[in-house]
């Protein structure tokens, strides 16, 4: 018999996070996440920082000792100190808000939440005092196994229940005092080594807000994991940035408990290969009750999702052992013992009398259920929303009229679509009206004239972003398409024959808008992605794109008329690029970035839509015409023009200020490609 392969003992710690991309941490001191401060520094003439005990991409988290208490407490005990990236900024009222946030955490007391102690400042650094834990993350606890024999990497199941039922006690403590995690996760779960479940790291997404300069952005975007991680835990609205809901907790609690019981993620193949199947096949680990409860609590859409955690772990345990009172005492046992056995739980639970000696619980029949192996038939599909089959001959590069006998009610103007976990995440936009084209002004070509009135009266879902590279990676994969050749600037244009959209000539991570795509390679991804869904996905017309550009706005430029304000919203030709490419004709501001940037780095429209303007061209449907006359009035892409050449909108990181507008259009071959062009998609059949 082979012997276990040893696995490296961790020293105590506090891991806050998941690995960043890459795997590689910053080196302590570099100044990367932490506001300037070091190991060895004293914070408000209080907190001595001893060591730096972990990081996240927000933050930097430091064993410290408090010397008001050093005196009275127990020799040797530490807090936490939590270092937010983000400098103070002097705003009383920035300062007001985020002490009332923290206050509400710090109201937070369960046995399964980090205690948190305050907030406080000290010159431009803010921080945050808590409990400090000694122990290692749930993440370092899932990937501590290697795999032998075929057996994936995970966790013994009785842990895996006391986790998932220590960590549900905790979310459901949370939504009763109004508090949503937000990012829950397996690197905000800590094993103590005395043997008790802590979740942390509640409510701080939303305690820090998107960075203003550029060195900010650059910083974060350097920290950004591929998006092929991202959305392992979130929710599709928040990947959205939609504000967080109870329902998006339970969506990763579901993850969670999938993953702890089978050594797999619900969307990952079992080699770390992201799926789109949904719902999440049965594996070995799973009763098809668990799998129906976590398919449940897995709904890409919030109306569809489990509505409390308490329904999800009703749901979640086996019906003989279900009882309204069941979930509450099991939770407050597994939050008080932490990691005990099970079988002690079992024992106390079946000589409990619930309900005042009306009803009672055979613990132990309800926790021999759970460990029942899954039969190997996969358990019904619930309100999975299977996509509509679309006919072999379904266009998918013009609009399709709405069917005559639909009677499904389109989805309200905001909702968020998403297909799959790997597919891009859409927008319903609202009907409307806008006038098409420029006003007569020095900066305005006979291409946008004559401005004219357009309608669009159906319902349409525009994609949040740009496709990225790590989305076009997926279908390269996929497809097998031969992308050679591209037109790339290193101080001019050139055709180089190796560039293409894995090598546009500069940097890019999975998150980067991908180039070096022509308009025939777009219309390719759209009838793949339309394929795989089975909805309609195509590019938008010039009327569609020019629309949601706008997003109500009457105005030429988003940013009015101060040009230092639009590398808060674009990525545009700005003083980086100046200083790369003297000559250029720039923006007087700075957006950090030379070449592309990554998606949703910027300020959202009023739709909800990044990056509408600047980072790269986006294709249209349109065929080119020189002018307005004649165009359609509906939406409708024009067909009547030169469709060898089809129509651009929206500036790129290579485009001068009078280009970087929502009625400037421009015109390429079909077969061209070239690094300032990427694409981004309409899906036309929302109901």
């Amino acid at each position: 018999m082979a012997a276990e392969p040893r696995v490296p003992v961790e020293p105590p710690t506090i891991v806050l996070g998941d690995p960043p991309a890459g795997g590689k941490a910053a080196a302590p001191g570099s100044g990367v996440g932490d506001a300037g401060v070091r190991v060895g520094d004293l914070l408000a003439d209080r907190y001595r920082l001893l060591e730096l005990i972990g990081e996240g991409g927000m933050s930097r988290v430091y064993k410290a000792i408090d010397l008001q208490r050093a005196g009275r407490a127990p020799a040797g005990e530490c807090i936490a100190v939590k270092v937010l990236a983000r400098p103070f900024d002097g705003n009383p009222a920035s300062l007001a808000t985020l002490e009332d946030d923290v206050g509400k955490l710090c109201a937070l007391d369960h046995p399964n939440i980090v205690r948190l102690f305050g907030c406080e400042r000290d010159g431009a650094t803010l921080f945050i005092t808590m409990e400090y834990l000694v122990g290692r993350s749930l993440y370092a606890r899932l990937h501590s196994r290697a795999i032998v024999g075929g057996t994936p990497p995970g966790i013994d199941r009785d842990d895996a229940l006391s986790i998932i039922i220590a960590v549900a006690g905790a979310l459901e403590h949370a939504h009763q005092q109004g508090v949503v995690h937000g990012d829950l996760k397996p690197g905000n779960v800590i094993l103590t080594s005395a043997g008790a479940i802590k979740v942390i790291d509640f409510g701080m997404a939303n305690l820090t807000s998107r960075p203003r300069t550029a060195r900010e952005r650059r910083e974060v975007a350097q920290r950004r994991p591929s998006s092929a991680l991202t959305p392992r835990y979130a929710s599709p609205q928040q990947m959205a940035r939609n504000p967080p809901q109870t329902t998006d907790d339970i969506y990763a609690l579901a993850c969670l408990a999938y993953e702890l019981l089978t050594g797999t993620h619900p969307f990952d193949d079992g080699s770390g290969t992201p799926t789109t199947t949904f719902p999440p096949p049965l594996r070995p680990g799973l009763t098809p009750t668990q799998h129906a409860a976590i398919t449940h609590g897995l709904q890409l859409e919030r109306r569809d999702r489990t509505p409390t955690v308490r329904q999800f772990m009703d749901e979640f345990a086996e019906p003989a052992a279900r009882s309204p009172g069941h979930f509450r005492i099991a939770a407050s046992v597994a939050a008080l013992l932490g990691l005990v056995s099970l079988a002690c739980l079992a024992a106390w639970l079946s000589s409990t009398s619930w309900f005042g000696g009306k009803e009672w619980l055979d613990g132990r029949t309800w926790l021999a259920r759970q460990t029942t192996a899954a039969p190997k038939t996969p358990a019904p599909r619930l309100n999975a929303l299977p996509p509509a089959a679309a006919p072999a001959d379904a266009p998918v590069n013009a609009p399709a009229p709405p069917a005559a006998n639909s009677s499904a009610a389109p989805p309200a103007a905001g909702t968020v679509l998403r297909d799959c976990p790997t597919c891009p995440q859409m927008t319903v936009l609202p009907t409307g009206s806008f006038q098409q084209g420029a006003e007569d002004s020095p900066t305005a070509s006979s291409f946008e004239k004559p401005r004219h009135a357009v309608t669009i009266a159906y319902s349409l879902a525009m994609a949040n972003r740009d496709v990225t590279v790590g989305d076009f990676r997926e279908f390269v994969a996929a497809t097998q398409r031969d992308m050679q050749g591209c037109d790339v600037y290193d101080g001019q244009w050139r055709h180089k024959t190796k560039a293409s959209w894995a090598q546009p000539g500069f940097e890019q991570s999975d998150a980067h808008p991908v180039t070096c795509t022509s308009w025939n390679d777009a219309v390719a991804y759209a009838k793949w992605l339309s394929a795989k869904t089975g909805h309609r996905y195509r590019l938008p017309s010039a009327s569609e794109w020019e629309y949601a550009a706008r997003a109500g706005a009457t105005t030429a430029l988003p940013w009015g008329s101060n040009p230092s304000a639009a590398c808060d919203n674009a990525n545009v030709a700005d003083q980086s690029a100046a200083r790369r490419y003297p000559g250029w004709d720039v923006f007087t501001c700075d957006d950090g970035y030379v070449n592309t940037a990554p998606v949703s780095t910027y300020k959202p429209n009023a739709f909800g839509l990044d990056d509408m303007l600047g980072n790269v061209f986006q294709w249209t449907l349109d065929c080119w015409r020189a002018d307005y006359a004649g165009a359609p009035n509906d939406g409708a892409p024009r067909q009547d023009g030169d469709c060898g050449q089809r129509e651009l909108r929206g500036g790129s990181w290579f485009s001068e200020p009078a280009y970087v507008r929502p009625a400037y259009r421009n015109h390429f071959a079909a077969d061209y490609r070239t690094s300032s062009v990427g694409f981004r998609l309409v899906r036309e059949d929302t109901p």
